[in-house]
Parts: C-alpha cells; structure tokens; sequence
C-alpha cells in the first residue's frame, strides 16, 4: 500500500482488497457493510446508513473486480 495515500484512500482500498480477494468466501452484502462501518467510523469516517446500502449495491456488481471502477464509485459516497 502506498504510504502517501489518506485515510479515505487506505478504507477505499482496504474495502477493495476486502470484497475482492476471495479470501472472506463466507461473508454476505451485510457482513461486509459492518466490518467496512466499524473501519470507517474507527477513523471518522461517516456516511448515512442508505448511503451505505446504495454503496454496496453498485459495487456488488461484477464490474467492480477492477480497481479502476471500484474507486468512482467509493469517491462518489465518500468524497461529497
């Protein structure tokens, strides 16, 4: 991970890095949205709760196994 990145950048990847390796096979959407709010919030980090589900919903699709799509889409809930 790039030192330089701020605490925005370093949940954005570590959200990516979380859904995408295949190495949570057993978790579902919501396990996933608790894990990533406790890592947000634990850096102050907020958004509202349907923000969250709107979030999950377009990064749950298939085009978000590049990093490249999964970053606008994190920016636009997270960086307003």
């Amino acid at each position: 991970m790039d030192n330089k990145l701020d605490k925005l950048g370093m949940l954005c990847d570590t959200m990516f890095r979380m859904f995408k390796s295949g190495t949570l096979p057993y978790l579902d959407m919501e396990d996933f949205i608790i894990m990533w709010q406790a890592l947000a919030e634990h850096w102050d980090i907020y958004i509202e709760d349907y923000e969250w589900e709107e979030f999950t919903e377009e990064v749950n699709s298939l085009a978000t196994n590049k990093y490249s799509v999964f970053e606008p889409i994190f920016d636009k809930y997270f960086n307003n």
